[in-house]
Formats: structure tokens, C-alpha cells, sequence
């Protein structure tokens, strides 16, 4: 039996997983039109459910699940070691899934519920309306990890995107530089937007005309693109959403014989380990990703435990620092 299906379940009638697991553990502690509805459906869709899902509502496995896009990142492999350290000091076990094809998603969230988790810390901030779909009835604490939800039902820990991006920029309009061009990727990435939105705040602040691009976060694939940006006319500072897209650009802009700092200047938004291993070292925006996934896993223990299960879940704040180096004067 896939067990995804138990998302039908659930969702033909309009209620949690948990109390479908309910209805199928302990019918008389749910309301009988609400027990009838589900009966019903789980009749018409033949559904029969496994050990997995009768147990949902009362099972506790001190496992989480980690559900991220991929895992080629940098970045990912750094948070889940902050994920992990932190598991281990409160005695959790993890369990890694992979949301790497959209089309997949109900299938993959059936099998995360299916696994009988406590909680689920998701990275995944490209967040498609199947997910927000599927979050509604996850019957566990969901918490975004270097991600900002769309709904105030779901608490996250991050740092301050907005701030930071408004930060970098006005310090290079202070020094001087009128041409700001920041580059996001095509995907929509929610923390991508705030760092659009500190940008474009700190350009207008200095009536500054902005120069966004968008490009692919494949440096297989965005190196003719980067390339056609450096024919038009190469700006003085250039703001990269990711490491690996501005060592990219940087290692094009000096094959192409122009200088850096010196005629251009680079800056990434995360300093993973690439950005001192590159040549001129890179100058970033430290997102402390370790500290990140260290205090998420923290703060889900407490969203586990239900001592806060009527207050509104928390979005907190990490702090940041930007890093100076070669790519910059």
C-alpha cells in the first residue's frame, strides 16, 4: 500500500493525519460526524492502513526527519552537522529525505509521516503549493530551517536577509560605488526575495538606479549568461545571492583579463568553505549555517515537547557578520 495514500484520507475530508490515526486507534474520542466522514471516505477509497499510520497519533520515535532540495549543496552538509550535533545533546536520531523532484512531493511527505517522526525541520524554501498543501496535515511540529515560511502557523530560524542585503549595500554606496548589479537565481527562493528587497531599499535610500539579474545557480549552465553580462557593461560591485555563483562570475570576469577589486568588486551572501578557497578570496556575507542548524534543532525539541503548543511559533533571528577579503577593496 503506498502510504501516501493516507493524505487522501485526510484530505477528501478536510482534517489532520492525526485524526485520521484517531479514527482508526481511538474512534471514540473524535466527534461522530467527523468519525463518520472519515469512515466513510476510508471505505469509498478502500484504503487500509498499515502499523505505520495507526500508530500516527500517539507513537513517539525520537527520530526527525530533515527534508531538504539536495544535498551538493555546501551549505547543507554544514547545517546538518549543527543539526546533528545538536540531536545527539538531546538524544534524537535523524533521518535524511531528499525533495529533489516536485512532481514527487506527496509521495515523499507520505513516506516522512509514514516513518513515524516527532518533528521536521525543512530546508526546502522553494516552496510549491503541493507542499503548503501537504504541511496542513502534517500531524507534527514543521519548523524551516534557513527558510522563511509563508504562513505564520510555522516557526524558522535564519538570520535577517532584508537587513543584511540593505547592510553590504549601503556600505559600498558609502564607499563610493554608484554601480550595484545583484544577481538572484531564476527559482523562487523566499529568502532570495528579502535579499532583493535590502538591495533595492538601499539603491532607492541613495536614488540609485538598481541593476538585478537573474541567472541559473548551475555554473554549468550560467557561464554564457555571465559571460553576455560582462559584454554590456561591468559594474563596479557585484552582489551574488550564492558563493558558488559569485566565484563563478569572478573566475569568468578574470579569464576575461579584468581585475579584481581593482575593477571589480565580488561579494557572496553564505562564506561556505569555497569562498577562501577561491582566487581572489571571496568577501561575503557570513550566514552562520552551522549555528543555524544547530539552534533549529534545538528549538524543535521544544515545539516537540508541546510546551508551547498555544503560543505562536517563534522566528528566530541568528546573528551574522560580514567577511572581508581579497574580492573587495
Amino acid at each position: 500500500m503506498n502510504q501516501a495514500k493516507i493524505y487522501d484520507i485526510a484530505g477528501a475530508a478536510g482534517v489532520s493525519l492525526a485524526t485520521v490515526s484517531r479514527v482508526l486507534n481511538h474512534p471514540e474520542k473524535v466527534k461522530e460526524s467527523t468519525r463518520n466522514k472519515v469512515l466513510r471516505i476510508i471505505k469509498e477509497k478502500g484504503y487500509k492502513p498499515n502499523a505505520n499510520a495507526r500508530g500516527l497519533a500517539s507513537r513517539r520515535s525520537t527520530t526527525v526527519a530533515i527534508v531538504v532540495p539536495r544535498i551538493s549543496q555546501a551549505s547543507v552538509a554544514e547545517m546538518i552537522q549543527g543539526i546533528d550535533d545538536s540531536a545527539k545533546k538531546f538524544g534524537y536520531t535523524l533521518r535524511l529525505f531528499i525533495n529533489s523532484n516536485p512532481k514527487q512531493e506527496q509521495e515523499l511527505w507520505g513516506e516522512v509521516i509514514a516513518s513515524s517522526v516527532d518533528g521536521i525541520l525543512l530546508m526546502n524554501d522553494e516552496m510549491t503549493q503541493e507542499t503548503a498543501k501537504l504541511l496542513q496535515y502534517t500531524p507534527v511540529p514543521v519548523l524551516f530551517v534557513n527558510a522563511i515560511p509563508k504562513s505564520d502557523k510555522y516557526g524558522s530560524v535564519c538570520i535577517d536577509y532584508q537587513e543584511s542585503a540593505y547592510k553590504i549595500t549601503k556600505k559600498m554606496i558609502e564607499r563610493g560605488y554608484k554601480s550595484i548589479m545583484f544577481v538572484g537565481t531564476e527559482h523562487k527562493y523566499t529568502v532570495n526575495d528579502y535579499k532583493l528587497n535590502g538591495y533595492v531599499k538601499a539603491m532607492e535610500e541613495a536614488h540609485l538606479p538598481t541593476n538585478i539579474v537573474f541567472s541559473s545557480g548551475d555554473v554549468s549552465i550560467n557561464e554564457k549568461h555571465f559571460t553576455q553580462i560582462m559584454e554590456n557593461k561591468l559594474p563596479e560591485v557585484a552582489l551574488f545571492v550564492r558563493d558558488s555563483m559569485a566565484i563563478s562570475f569572478m573566475n569568468i570576469a578574470v579569464k576575461k583579463g579584468h581585475r579584481v577589486p581593482e575593477e571589480l568588486q565580488i561579494i557572496g551572501f553564505q562564506n561556505t568553505k569555497y569562498a577562501e578557497l577561491s582566487n581572489p578570496k571571496l568577501t561575503c556575507v557570513e550566514t552562520p549555517i552551522y549555528e543555524i542548524g544547530n539552534r533549529a534543532m534545538a528549538y524543535l525539541t521544544e515545539l516537540m515537547r508541546e510546551t508551547n503548543a498555544q503560543e505562536k511559533p517563534k522566528h528566530i533571528l541568528v546573528d551574522y557578520k560580514v567577511i572581508w577579503r581579497e574580492s573587495t577593496k
